[in-house]
């Protein structure tokens, strides 16, 4: 779809009425009292609101006595429903997976520039690592070269993940440039199977270069606990491509390739988690805190984040690309509770306030803001369980369920773990963390909506970037 102007409604720029008209969109009714406490609204204001959007035929009311007491309810009208429908689409222009849309192609060729300009500036920090070798001691050198080695893998894998077919799918498609030095060359385009046995080589010399980093000789959660923490002291570890950052990335690219590279996966998984040197959540000490004290990030599951002073209105941005409006990105009322299956314990639920996520604009947390986190524990956890789920079930039942009683106050029952078991937790556990797509992907799994309507099939011409067309030209590529 293009982005067209004139369905963008003004009427629905409010916050307000924009969570008016979503809890009315999937709610074939509600009452006054109801719709104001979840909106947290006072009287006079829900009242202007709907008073206007009614006067507009979008939504009508229905005034009845119970018993003595007036009860207003209000349910959206069949033009209120195309014309929210429509305001929605128009804003959304990333949710029809339109490609060929001329915004999203400058989004996608953004994405592309910026990832093999990052690729550009690490071969040349590799390149004159060997140049200039003597200016490191051995030790210091070899921390560079590690992480640069596995920062450059990190950054190829993800243009695979997006540009890419998926390998299982098609092993053979010559599709992408894998750059291995800094220079105008013009790289030579690989299979996706080679392309992936690079990033897996890029990640097996990281771990060598990696094997004495400092990260080994402490425990960096433990340094991120108590009331006197020292939140640099504790991040300067994981805020960067440290060894166990590398092991878990490679578990992460061993399981996208599927087949008998799950037992890696979940070898390299189990290795980071016995490892003991991050915990998941600790509800007491993370969340059953003042609020500005909570840590909404998890951080101690932290294994691979990066700082940003620039969190909350980066994402307040992002937000407002999606909403058209403000800051404030909203999830439809009782998509919410489909996500976490109704438990109303569940820790995750502090990512949002009422309908609105909160995840990295809130202004409630001191000590842990401000963070992006790029690879946690949790995943370990799930890696582990899904490359278990075949060769032995029980094993992988009680890695989920140690997973899952870390997200909830409810007793945890084991349970058998298959493909759509680990989409739902994805779904549940990585909203914001870039994440979900990319299972969907790797499993080729429908896209779940907030209904049937909603959902979207498997399909490459959804779930595969196009190749910018420069790209194909400059190097006088095909688009596979």
């Amino acid at each position: 779809m293009k982005l067209n102007l004139e369905d963008i409604n003004k009427a629905f720029e409010s916050k307000a009425r924009l969570g008016i008209m979503s809890v009315l969109l999937v709610n074939e009714s509600i009452d006054f009292v109801s719709l104001k406490n979840l909106l947290e609204l006072t009287d006079g204001n829900l009242a202007s609101h709907t008073r206007n959007l009614e006067e507009l035929g979008y939504i009508r009311s229905y005034k009845q006595f119970i018993g003595r007491k007036p009860n207003t309810t209000f349910s959206v009208t069949p033009e209120g429903k195309e014309a929210f429908k429509k305001h929605l689409n128009a804003m959304k222009i990333f949710r029809d997976y339109d490609y060929e849309d001329k915004d999203m192609e400058a989004y996608i060729y953004s994405i592309w520039y910026a990832l093999y300009a990052n690729i550009a500036a690490i071969n040349n920090i590799l390149e004159w690592s060997d140049k200039n070798a003597s200016v490191l001691s051995d030790a210091r050198r070899n921390q560079v070269r590690g992480e640069a080695l596995a920062l450059r893998a990190m950054h190829h894998f993800d243009i695979y993940r997006l540009f890419a077919p998926d390998v299982k799918l098609d092993k053979a498609a010559r599709i992408l440039p894998y750059q291995l030095k800094f220079g105008v060359e013009t790289p030579a385009v690989y299979t996706t199977q080679e392309y992936l046995n690079l990033v897996v080589g890029d990640l097996e010399n990281a771990l060598e270069c990696l094997k004495d980093d400092p990260i080994c000789s402490v425990v960096p959660y433990e340094l991120g606990n108590g009331v006197d923490e020292n939140k640099d002291q504790a991040d300067q570890y994981v805020a960067r491509m440290n060894y166990y950052a590398a092991k878990a990335l490679l578990a992460r690219v061993y399981l996208d390739m599927g087949g008998e590279y799950k037992k890696e996966a979940r070898r390299l998984a189990e290795e980071v988690i016995e490892s003991k040197k991050f915990a998941l959540l600790d509800y007491e000490k993370s969340l059953n805190v003042d609020m500005a004290d909570k840590d909404l990030l998890f951080s101690s599951e932290h294994i691979f984040s990066l700082r940003n002073q620039a969190i909350k209105t980066g994402a307040e941005a992002i937000h407002k690309r999606v909403t058209g409006s403000d800051g404030n990105l909203q999830m439809a009322v009782g998509f919410q509770s489909s996500i976490y299956e109704g438990d109303l314990d569940d820790y995750r639920l502090n990512w949002y306030s009422e309908i609105y996520i909160v995840k990295y604009t809130s202004d409630n947390s001191k000590r842990f803001f401000p963070k992006v986190p790029i690879i946690r524990l949790s995943e370990m956890y799930l890696i582990a369980a899904e490359g278990w789920m075949e060769d032995d079930p029980g094993h992988a039942a009680e890695l989920l369920q140690t997973f899952k009683q870390a997200r909830t106050q409810k007793e945890v029952v084991s349970q058998e773990v298959t493909e759509d078991v680990i989409m739902r937790e994805i779904r549940k556990e990585f909203i914001g963390e870039g994440v979900i797509f990319l299972t969907y992907k790797r499993l080729h799994h429908d896209i779940w909506g907030n209904t049937s309507e909603d959902q979207v099939k498997a399909d490459n011409n959804v779930f595969v970037f196009p190749i910018p067309e420069d790209e194909i030209e400059y190097g006088n590529r095909t688009q596979n």
